[in-house]
């Protein structure tokens, strides 16, 4: 064996002296035959959650390194922190509380020794699943989660489950010293790291049978706190595609007014007749600014494009339509304004459809599965 193991597996800790032992114990069944060393990162644990630890080990003879930050600091920097803190040419990262099967691990680690960047252990693919009767809040949340992430962060959207906490990488594509937030380090490595072939490995998320979690509300304004932080800091490298779009829709906003004041007022028609006019040259205005500007990096061809920028704007031109005429008749308010408003409603339908379907962003070597 060389001095250095081939795999580090970062496992954080908080009071889970309840599972440690079997996950070591685990680890050591399914690991025989690979070089690797655990990494235990334990933010302050009161339970002897690394007395237990280190007494399997050395009773297994397993290899292993235990950090002790003193104190709650979050699950993303106990992640760095124990790479920091590790040999391995390939990180794991794993909860401790066997909700992550170590069974799954050598699929990881094989994975990334084939060539991958790395692997994400899926909840969300073929063969993948979820153990036991998940509450229906905590699978909203859940499903959630990966939405938000796949909106804000387009080179997550290959990706099914971009929010697990379970997956190996190359020690040379991690790039993150300083997380955008504590709790899903894997949203930052997918974000701002240089991960171009990436794997899902299906696994079942088991139920947690000693312990309890540490999903609460906390972790939830977190987890929305580093998405906000991760789209601030791509904005530039993406171009400031946000920024152009709502300055298109500006545009595009002023070319539906002048419209719908030719149709509206010169010509004479309703006023929910001249909408329609008015809303399909925001339309067309809006995709070939966006094409030639905003998504220049991203072809599509200009007639397919606008067909689909069609398809993907009728959410948002239903938003828009709707609000508009409820404002207007409903509510009596002026038809100029009651547009811009409805607009506003609208802008942000648009903007997702135009990010995921119309301009999608393609990722190269990406595979569903192993």
């Amino acid at each position: 064996m060389s001095d250095a193991p081939d795999a580090s597996i970062i496992v954080p800790t908080l009071n889970e002296a309840g599972n440690v032992g079997r996950l070591i114990e685990e680890l050591a069944s399914n690991l025989k035959g690979i070089n690797y060393e655990v990494v235990i990162v334990d933010d302050g644990s009161t339970d002897g959650t690394v007395k237990v630890a280190e007494e399997t080990a050395k009773k297994l003879g397993v290899n292993l390194k235990v950090i002790e930050r003193g104190r709650r600091l979050g699950l993303s920097s106990a992640v760095i922190d124990g790479v920091k803190a590790s040999r391995g040419g390939i990180i794991v990262v794993m909860d401790a509380d066997l909700q992550h099967p170590p069974s799954v691990v050598p699929k990881l680690i094989e994975a990334v020794s084939n060539g991958a960047d790395l692997a994400v252990a899926s909840r969300y693919i073929n063969g993948g699943g979820i153990a036991g009767d998940w509450p229906l809040l905590r699978r909203i949340i859940s499903r959630g989660a990966v939405t938000l992430a796949h909106i804000l962060v387009p080179t997550a959207r290959d990706v099914k489950d971009p929010v697990s906490g379970f997956f190996a990488v190359k020690r040379s594509a991690v790039c993150i010293d300083k997380p955008h937030g504590d709790y899903k380090i894997l949203l930052d490595i997918l974000a701002l790291c240089r991960v171009r072939r990436i794997v899902e490995v299906p696994y079942v998320f088991r139920t947690r049978e000693a312990g309890s979690s540490k999903l609460g509300t906390r972790q939830i304004i977190n987890y929305v706190k580093q998405i906000a932080s991760i789209s601030l800091s791509l904005l530039s490298l993406s171009g400031y595609r946000p920024i152009k779009f709502a300055i298109v829709g500006a545009i595009g906003l002023v070319v539906s007014e002048l419209v719908l004041h030719v149709f509206w007022r010169i010509l004479g028609l309703a006023y929910f007749i001249s909408l329609i006019p008015a809303i399909e040259a925001g339309i067309a205005n809006n995709f070939t600014l966006n094409k030639v500007w905003t998504f220049k990096d991203r072809s599509v061809g200009y007639w397919v494009g606008l067909g689909k920028y069609h398809v993907a704007s009728l959410t948002g031109t239903a938003v828009t339509y709707a609000v508009t005429n409820l404002l207007h008749y409903g509510l009596g308010v002026n038809g100029y304004v009651a547009y811009v408003i409805g607009v506003i409603f609208g802008f942000i339908a648009n903007y997702i459809m135009a990010e995921v379907y119309v301009f999608k962003y393609r990722r190269t070597g990406t595979d569903n599965n192993l």
